[in-house]
Formats: structure tokens, C-alpha cells, sequence
């Protein structure tokens, strides 16, 4: 899923700057976040795991306050590094966003201060990797609006996943505390053709909002 509703939220749909960076929940985040602690109820999860950025911390420990589940971290889950010139920038700052440079650029380049995607795909891989080891058959996982969207296209066109899918992938939303639930199969076959690893079953589940 992803976290609640942070400060930098409000500011890009047209808030004011938070001087502290915004990445923190606000008072509605904060209800968001226990509203689908309370939806996620008799779901049998069994842990949760979040990326180290507060927005996500603060996202898990509500629901694990809730639910009375333990809280770990992956490193690798923070979301997207934008550019220097997209923080430097108040006013114009999707000018600068990834998606504006990172379509057309090659996998292993970034501007200034940025990811390549490249280096996005190899930590959301690891990160999944590591998911797929964890000793429990139903896990939380908290972090970010672009991770969802490469882990999506990682398990949609695996080694084919390049630059130019993310505008079509950017295409589908993603809410705040939206649930999405990516499953893992050592075995699976459709219609005689084997499919086996991951699946995506549902995106953006937003009936608690």
C-alpha cells in the first residue's frame, strides 16, 4: 500500500512549502492510516514492512498499533530521488520530475541529483527479492506512489521493463493508503502456459477512503 496523506502531498496539490520537507503525516494522514488498519481487519496479515521515510514509518506504526503487528524496515523501499533542480524549484517543480526527462533517457542516465532508472529498478528488485524470503505467507508492505508503479512494471515485462513503459504505467492512479495486492506463486499455469513468481491481483483498492 501506499502511505497516508504527508505534508509534501498537500503542498503539490497546491498547499504551502512545510519547512520541514513534508515528509510526515498530516492529521487526515494520520486517519487514513487507521482507517485501513480497521479495513485491513481479519486479513491475517502477519507483519509489516516500510520504507525508512517518516511518511511510511508513521503509516506503519499506526497500523501495527491497530492490528498489534510488528514493524520492519527495507532500505531499499524509499521513493523515487528526484532531481536537484525539482527541489529547487517551488513553483515549476514538475518540470523537473522524472517523468519528464527519465522516458526518453537511457536506463543507466539521470540529471543531476536523480535516480537513473536503472538504479531504481535494482533496488525495487532487491527489495522484492528480500519480500519473497521473509518466513510469512501475508505481508504488509508500506511505501510509495513510483515504487508501486516499477514494481508493477518489473512484474509486467520483467527483463523487457525499460524507460519508455513509464508513461503508459503512469496512467493508473494510485491513492494514498490505496491497497494493491501483488501475490507469489512457485507454481502457476494459465490456459497451458506456465506463470509462475509474481501477479498482480488488485490495484488501488480505495473502498475504505
Amino acid at each position: 500500500m501506499r502511505h497516508g496523506e504527508s505534508a509534501a502531498n498537500v503542498f503539490d496539490r497546491g498547499g504551502a512549502q512545510p519547512d520541514d520537507g513534508g515528509d510526515r503525516l498530516t492529521e487526515h494522514g494520520w486517519a487514513q492510516a487507521r482507517g485501513v488498519a480497521e479495513r485491513l481487519r481479519g486479513e491475517a496479515l502477519e507483519t509489516i514492512v516500510a520504507s525508512p521515510m517518516g511518511r511510511a514509518q508513521e503509516t506503519a506504526a499506526a497500523i501495527g498499533e491497530v492490528l498489534g503487528l510488528p514493524v520492519g524496515t527495507d532500505e531499499d523501499l524509499f521513493e523515487v530521488v528526484q532531481s536537484d533542480a525539482y527541489h529547487a524549484s517551488r513553483s515549476t517543480r514538475g518540470e523537473h520530475a522524472s517523468l519528464t526527462w527519465m522516458p526518453d533517457a537511457p536506463p543507466d542516465e539521470s540529471t543531476p541529483g536523480a535516480e537513473s532508472f536503472a538504479e531504481i529498478v535494482g533496488r525495487v528488485s532487491r527489495a522484492r527479492a528480500r519480500l519473497e524470503a521473509i518466513d510469512a505467507e501475508r505481508v504488509l508492505v508500506v511505501s510509495h506512489h513510483d515504487v508501486l508503479h516499477f514494481l508493477l512494471g518489473l512484474i509486467m515485462f520483467e527483463d523487457d521493463f525499460a524507460p519508455g513503459h513509464l508513461p503508459g504505467l503512469y496512467r493508473l492512479r494510485h491513492a494514498n493508503t490505496g491497497i494493491s495486492i501483488f501475490t507469489y506463486d512457485d507454481e502457476r499455469v494459465m490456459d497451458g502456459i506456465p506463470l509462475p513468481g509474481w501477479s498482480l491481483t488488485t490495484w488501488n483498492d480505495r473502498a475504505h477512503l
